[in-house]
């Protein structure tokens, strides 16, 4: 392959990622500032991911519910408020009605303590076009907005994640649109 196809093949590709790895193998291809930190591409890595967590990139996400409420799941203790927010792969996917959600597909569950401060999140984040009941998923679930060292989840197909979220829309159990 030519340093010009590849630059070609980076043109097309959106993927902020895979164009970061062009760049590494060609360095004549131009790639933007901003393509390696996407707000819209989830790591699915519990160290990578926390820190996107922390720097609140998900909250540059279009379709988000205008408030925390009370959650419907088990992601925090009865009485406290939740507020989910979707990237643009997982909305269109859900506007569309689709079966499986694209590879890239995530949200971000924001979970708050008693005094309404974020204290958690619970994310997935589609990592394969199939789903492959759950395998297709990456989970993770942290309790602290400070120490990533004993996350609840933090892999693909956790059985504790895909036993409830089976009953969703291709494992998103979010109503949409968001409220």
């Amino acid at each position: 392959m030519k340093r010009s196809d590849i630059g070609n093949l980076a043109a097309v590709l959106s993927a902020g990622t895979v164009l970061a790895v062009l760049a590494t193998i060609c360095s004549n291809v131009p790639v933007p500032a901003d393509a390696a930190d996407s707000a819209e591409t989830i790591p699915a890595d519990a160290d990578h991911l926390f820190a996107y967590l922390q720097a609140g990139k998900y909250k540059a996400f279009a379709a988000q519910e205008s408030d925390r409420h009370p959650s419907a799941g088990p992601h925090t203790k009865v009485g406290n408020d939740v507020r989910v927010f979707m990237n643009a792969a997982l909305a269109q996917s859900l506007e569309s009605a689709a079966e499986q959600h694209p590879a890239g597909a995530g949200v971000v569950k924001e979970m708050f303590n008693q005094e309404g401060k974020v204290r958690g999140w619970a994310v997935a984040i589609k990592t394969q076009a199939d789903s492959q009941d759950g395998e297709g998923w990456y989970w993770y679930e942290v309790k602290s907005t400070t120490d990533n060292s004993r996350p609840v989840a933090a892999a693909n197909g956790v059985k504790l994640c895909t036993g409830c979220h089976v009953l969703g829309q291709d494992f998103v159990l979010s109503a949409f649109p968001l409220n």
